[in-house]
């Protein structure tokens, strides 16, 4: 055992403690194109607690390794200012940890192979929030989201969208309970107005399509099948006064001025433009 300098044909450069001809201890390794690991070695492996700089990325590691690999716990830092801190395995993130994109956004929680995967936090730098659980890089599972503006969505997500079961709280107190189908409300589910309006019945693609029941708050009531928001045809009008009329009344304005509209959702293109749905570069 003994500390020693050598040098290879691709023009690496080792200089530290060698045991039976190997790098064993403490050492630095340099490549031809910049890179530099500082650390521990075991049997010619980096293995250890060490420093790594990889060029011509510039990315900065330090922390665990093993046999080669970055492996236990450690901190990569990025050129651009994005850090990941936390658990690795076999040179991907995995385990807990927590990375901070460059832009400020920031993710606290589970990750496997390189992935988001696993509960948990996501807080945009525009105070958008998600807390719920992923799959694979998505939101998928029960999860919480919470906008800047402070609309809420307690519920089912899959692959990213909103998705099943859930729970929707607009920032003027309306408030829509049912299912979801790729962002959408559709399905059964029940709308309810702050003016004191509501919806239960069928949904499609986002809007009320199907059977349901619509009380006016002033006590008028439809009940019938229900397309692109209007009462369409076998329905029943009845007013507070008791009056009724049943038949077809899909141009009656008198649906339209009660207000069959559904308030603009957060993205309501789908999840494609949610601000979590980041990439991480692995």
């Amino acid at each position: 055992m003994g500390f020693e300098e050598t040098f290879n044909s691709r023009g690496d450069v080792y200089v530290g403690i060698f045991k039976d001809g190997l790098p064993d201890g403490n050492g630095k390794y340099t490549w031809s194109d910049g890179s530099i690991y500082e650390g521990d070695f075991v049997d010619g492996k980096v293995a250890g607690k060490g420093r790594l700089l990889v060029q011509p990325s510039a990315s900065k590691y330090e922390g665990d390794f093993s046999g080669n690999f970055r492996h236990g716990n450690g901190t990569l830092t990025l050129k651009d200012g994005t850090i990941y801190i936390g658990n690795w395995k076999k040179d991907t993130p995995d385990g807990r940890g927590i990375f901070t994109w460059a832009i400020g956004d920031v993710f606290i929680g589970s990750w496997s192979n390189g992935l988001v995967h696993g509960f948990g936090v996501f807080t945009s730098l525009d105070g958008d929030v998600y807390a719920g659980n992923w799959k694979t890089g998505k939101l998928d599972g029960r999860g919480n989201l919470n906008w800047a503006n402070d609309d809420h969505f307690n519920g089912c997500l899959s692959n990213g969208l909103r998705h099943g079961f859930g729970v929707y709280t607009f920032v003027n107190g309306d408030v829509y309970i049912g299912n979801w189908k790729n962002d959408k409300m559709d399905g059964r589910g029940t709308m309810s107005w702050t003016n004191g309006d509501v919806f239960e019945g069928c949904w499609s693609n986002g809007l009320i399509h199907g059977s349901g029941v619509f009380k006016f708050a002033n006590g008028d009531v439809d009940i019938g099948n229900f397309r692109s928001k209007l009462l369409y045809d076998n329905g029943t009008y009845t007013c507070s006064n008791e009056t009724m009329y049943k038949g077809c009344i899909c141009s009656n304005e008198k649906v339209i001025e009660k207000g069959l509209m559904i308030w603009s959702l957060q993205n309501p293109n789908g999840g494609a433009d949610l601000p979590w749905d980041r990439q991480v570069p692995w």
